[in-house]
């Protein structure tokens, strides 16, 4: 489920000012975090994301350097997670 096209300029703006290029992957999480929000009421933890997008850790600290979990926080809007 991704973002509508207004907040999908956002995110995009939010994400160059983190010094953050948007891909597909980028993206793919992106819309995993929104979904299991919609779902669950709470961002999605490390390990699901890891799960459910079938990445790898590595590959998606590559992505959202630093702290994966605040960054998409951070650049989705989606409220951020007490242990970031």
């Amino acid at each position: 489920m991704l973002p509508p096209d207004d907040k999908k300029r956002e995110i995009t703006t939010r994400a160059r000012q983190r010094g953050i290029i948007l891909n597909e992957d980028h993206w793919k999480l992106i819309a995993i975090s929104y979904e299991y929000y919609d779902q669950h009421r709470t961002i999605c933890t490390l390990r699901n994301l890891i799960k459910l997008s079938g990445l790898d850790k590595k590959q998606i600290y590559k992505l959202f350097p630093g702290n994966p979990i605040g960054e998409i926080s951070q650049i989705t809007g989606l409220p951020m997670p007490k242990e970031c």
